[in-house]
């Protein structure tokens, strides 16, 4: 692992090596690609998390116990993930494992959790398979959307655009690529049947060079593309589509791209009038007040701004010590009857988790781009926030998930 596991180590080693027997400490272990293409949002998303441990465990820990917290990096990979995920069970005895942005990585560490009987807690990865037809009694996940509620989330919005006739679909060759493009063109299509798909790409994650799709996409004359590509690849093909004027001949579409760790990069080199989605947006909730702490707090400890990932960690840890406590007791079974239909007042709204399927549910925002002055990079600055009570069809029912399972 190099230079990144002396990094790891030595948090771990910071924070404690405590067994969890002796009752002193809690050992939670935290696994993820920090290293890679997905480091703009997971060293973030790391930040966060250590933040919360270091304010949990200045008011007392959980339970009286503090948190012991350990790192992992799964190298990127569905075999480094599990590799990572059996040695925080059976080397460093940790009560569970969280964190995960790779929706393959997820579903394969997912699998590990099942045959141990040790909580995953899933904080990014958005594969709806993890907790719909892959999901069980030992995987949640604690960000408030998947494929399938971004998918839906966004062909809500998008249908209402009656000149978004004839569709580009762009993603990843991965889990998360595909299944996102799958899940938004199966509802954009029961909303508006007269929808035409007339191509697809699915260039390799982290591949960079996007030249070869976007002259393909140009050639087909679409009026919108819905993209599923994120962080530095979204990154990439936003560069090098601004040499094509790709942004003056369509209507570029998708979710996560203006992410801070999309926005930020690309500076005023931003395109206008982007439509798309995410799971947070800190723009639009700066001025609440526990959002507004969240900031402060995370500016002070890093010099810089947060972004979603690190809203997404920071929640899951507080998620985590809400359904401890609601148990009553460090107990894998009892945290998981806790976690079940607990809702939790959160940075960016309340979040329930279902019991059916583990999934936590809250607001998502939809909207098109906007220059934010304060944050000093493009965001969604008004977008609208649609949640399952309003809009019901973001969630799958549960005897359709039932269903789906066996």
């Amino acid at each position: 692992m190099g230079a990144a596991a002396a990094t790891l180590g030595s948090w771990a080693t910071a924070c404690g090596n405590d067994d969890d027997d002796n009752g002193d400490t809690l050992t939670l272990g935290y696994l993820s690609s920090l290293s890679g293409a997905a480091t703009p949002y997971t060293i973030p998303e790391r930040d966060a998390i250590r933040l919360a441990v270091d304010e949990i465990n200045d008011n007392g820990g959980i339970l009286g116990r503090e948190i012991n917290l350990i790192e992992r990096d799964d190298e990127s990979t569905p075999d480094g993930g599990t590799r990572q995920a059996r040695e925080l069970i059976e080397n460093d005895n940790v009560f569970l494992i969280f964190g995960v942005i790779n929706s393959a990585i997820a579903l394969a560490v997912s699998e590990v959790a099942l045959e141990s009987q040790v909580p995953f807690v899933d904080t990014i990865a958005q594969t709806a398979a993890l907790t719909e037809e892959n999901g069980h009694r030992y995987v949640f996940r604690t960000a408030t959307s998947h494929t399938g509620i971004a998918g839906r989330a966004m062909a809500i919005r998008a249908a209402e655009r009656e000149d978004w006739q004839r569709w580009y679909m762009a993603g990843p060759d991965y889990e998360y690529g595909h299944r996102l493009v799958e899940d938004f063109w199966e509802h954009l299509s029961a909303l508006r049947p007269d929808v035409e798909r007339v191509g697809n790409q699915w260039p390799p994650f982290g591949s960079g060079e996007y030249s070869a799709q976007i002259t393909a996409m140009l050639a087909e004359r679409p009026d919108a593309v819905f993209t599923s590509l994120w962080g530095e690849d979204a990154i990439a093909f936003i560069r090098q589509a601004k040499g094509f004027d790709y942004f003056d001949q369509l209507a570029h579409t998708g979710w996560a791209q203006v992410d801070p760790d999309v926005a930020i990069p690309l500076g005023d080199d931003y395109p206008p009038d982007i439509f798309t989605g995410s799971n947070l947006s800190l723009s639009a909730l700066a001025d609440e007040p526990e959002m507004q702490r969240f900031i402060e707090a995370y500016q002070a400890r890093t010099d810089t701004l947060p972004t979603n990932g690190s809203g997404l960690g920071y929640t899951g840890v507080y998620l985590i010590k809400e359904a401890l406590e609601a148990a009553g007791e460090v107990d894998r079974e009892a945290f998981i009857d806790a976690m079940e239909g607990l809702s939790y007042e959160s940075i960016y709204g309340t979040v329930r988790v279902r019991e059916c399927d583990h999934q936590a549910y809250g607001p998502v925002f939809v909207g098109t781009a906007e220059h934010d002055a304060e944050m000093g990079h493009y965001a969604l600055v008004n977008p609208d926030i649609l949640t399952p009570d309003e809009f019901p069809e973001l969630a799958r029912p549960c005897d359709e998930i039932e269903a789906m399972r066996s």
